[in-house]
């Protein structure tokens, strides 16, 4: 092939403006750019593209006069862009079927570094550098320096710029200004559609609802119609604003491109739900597990939704079948402890939580759930045990608080218990007049003097009355049971029958109106309540109840029929929860 002079050479002699011998080493590099040229023209693959770039940096290490520098300069960083590229889209596409890409990723980076030593000005190959780097295991501090780069040489580009811009979201710091860069990118390339449905889902996130679903129709209906991430999220955008029938509506385009795929079938179950039609969220479930036998998700809603139509057999194979396809589920185990307690089976809903609490020893939601359940089964010193470790755990927890309370008091540890509402009091208000009922009751009834203080007690129930309108048979008790314990025997007369009446004439109120009765008569003779309690761990609750008299009289008589060594061992009794009516639980 014949060499060939470049353009300014060419022009000069012909102009006749030399003024001086052209020498040889000026462009000794001609002949290996000619032949670069002709072997970028016939290019067949990556081997013929790296053999172009040598020829460039040849031509370029031999000499070329400054026009061709330039151009051989473009070709070699235009040709190592199309190598790094290639190995780029080898990772992106493929990264999870080749093991080597971390390797493949370090000869594109090494590509990219090579065109860029020739031209920096390339803003494309900084953009596809700063890509590679933002992989796993990748340089985060060089890679928002070339994203940032690429910005800067692709303004007014269009697309690339937009392109890039999407990128960069990943240093923009919160949500105002990662929205701010996903504007610009539209503004950039009104048709960029990762942009939309990025701002889309961050508005959605932020709780902007309208703004949410007028990017996403954008994607939806105009840019990437059964796009199945927008869809998904234009129907949960609809859901939270209470438009149902048009969340389904979303749903439904899903399941129509994708009718053997259970995603759509689910998530349309749970707007169902969410709208309240529970049978129609099941018959979407059903066909979830017909397409999916073993899906945790689908199994889990379904027995939410028998347990709300109090199918409780059902619900109770749901979490079966659930925990047979993931034995360690913890939804699935808590689930199953609730069902099981709510049969009285306590060992087997203990079993289920005491599981879960060994591989979760700081989740206090366990720990709590296991702590009920101890009480529910009549172990309310194991209670106690598990609600000092919630307690060690959160110190301020007022739940764990006002549980450790009631079960203090479950077995006779009064100043225990006082102590603990006390505090529990400190941390939160009793909007419901709970600890503030079960407060006031054992100062207003303990059987030990040095807990009983007629005082605190009526304004605590005071405090629990207000709380509850006065519309709480127990409560009123309590309120009668302190001004007893002041010597106001008429105003504890004036309560306990409001107590009675609140109670009402059913039937199924009838064990407690008989009770709020014997407190009644209690001050009818001018006596004040006493109670304690003693429940034996796993064993049966007992109870001495009545007016003082009487049962300062069972307590004596308790104590002298003891020998010796159990009287010591019983010096502090240890007593069961009240009844119903007048316990200390709201």
């Amino acid at each position: 092939m014949v060499g060939r002079f470049s353009l300014f050479v060419v022009a000069t002699l012909v102009c006749g403006l030399l003024t001086f011998p052209l020498a040889a080493e000026d462009y000794a590099g001609q002949a290996d750019l000619d032949n670069a040229v002709d072997l970028k023209l016939d290019a067949e693959g990556m081997d013929d593209l790296a053999k172009v770039a040598e020829l460039c940096e040849s031509a370029l290490d031999k000499g070329l006069h400054q026009e061709d520098q330039v151009f051989a300069k473009q070709l070699l960083t235009s040709v190592r862009y199309q190598r790094a590229e290639a190995m780029g889209k080898g990772i992106f596409e493929e990264a999870q079927q080749r093991k080597d890409w971390k390797e493949l990723r370090d000869k594109a980076i090494a590509e990219a570094d090579m065109g860029l030593k020739y031209d920096d000005s390339v803003g494309m190959l900084h953009f596809l550098k700063a890509r590679l780097l933002l992989l796993p295991d990748g340089d985060r501090d060089q890679a928002e320096k070339s994203i940032n780069k690429a910005i800067e040489l692709l303004k007014g580009t269009g697309e690339p710029l937009s392109k890039a811009l999407v990128v960069s979201l990943v240093f923009a710091e919160g949500s105002d200004a990662q929205i701010d860069v996903l504007t610009k990118a539209i503004e950039a390339h009104p048709n960029n559609a990762d942009a939309y449905r990025l701002r889309g889902l961050m508005y959605l996130e932020q709780e902007k609802f309208q703004e949410a679903l007028a990017d996403l129709k954008v994607v939806t209906e105009q840019l990437a119609p059964g796009d199945l991430t927008s869809l998904q999220a234009y129907a949960r955008a609809f859901a939270k604003l209470g438009e149902f029938d048009e969340a389904i509506k979303a749903v439904d385009q899903i399941i129509q491109a994708n009718p053997n795929s259970p995603i759509g079938y689910l998530l349309r179950a749970q707007f169902k739900t969410m709208a309240g039609n529970l049978n129609a969220a099941i018959e979407d479930l059903d066909q979830v597990l017909v397409l999916a036998p073993r899906s945790v998700p689908a199994l889990l809603m379904r027995a939410s939704l028998y347990v709300e139509r109090q199918d409780y057999k059902s619900a109770l194979q749901d979490v079966e079948r659930a925990l047979a396809a993931d034995t360690g589920n913890m939804q699935a185990l808590l689930m199953r402890a609730t069902l099981n307690a709510q049969e009285g089976k306590f060992a087997e809903a203990i079993r289920d939580l005491e599981a879960l609490q060994i591989r979760n020893s700081e989740n206090a939601t366990i720990s709590l759930q296991l702590a009920t359940l101890y009480q529910a089964d009549k172990r309310p010193r194991k209670a106690v045990e598990v609600y000092d470790q919630v307690l060690k755990i959160e110190p301020d927890n007022a739940i764990a608080l006002r549980g450790k309370g009631d079960a203090l008091l479950s077995y006779g540890k009064h100043a225990e218990a006082v102590e603990t509402y006390l505090a529990a009091l400190k941390l939160q208000d009793d909007e419901e007049g709970g600890i503030l009922n079960n407060l006031a009751w054992v100062l207003a009834t303990s059987t030990k003097e040095d807990v009983r203080d007629g005082e605190k007690a009526l304004k605590y129930a005071e405090k629990a009355c207000e709380a509850t309108d006065y519309a709480q048979a127990h409560i009123l008790s309590t309120l009668a049971a302190a001004h007893a314990e002041k010597g106001d025997f008429k105003e504890a007369r004036k309560w306990s029958k409001k107590a009675v009446e609140v109670a009402g004439g059913d039937e199924a109120a009838a064990e407690i109106r008989d009770h709020l009765k014997s407190e009644l008569e209690a001050y009818d003779a001018n006596q004040a309540w006493r109670e304690i309690q003693n429940t034996k761990e796993g064993g049966k609750m007992e109870t001495i109840a009545g007016p003082a008299s009487k049962v300062a009289e069972q307590l004596k008589e308790a104590t002298q029929e003891k020998p010796d060594d159990q009287k010591k061992k019983d010096d502090q009794p240890e007593m069961p929860e009240p009844a119903p009516d007048m316990a200390p639980v709201s």
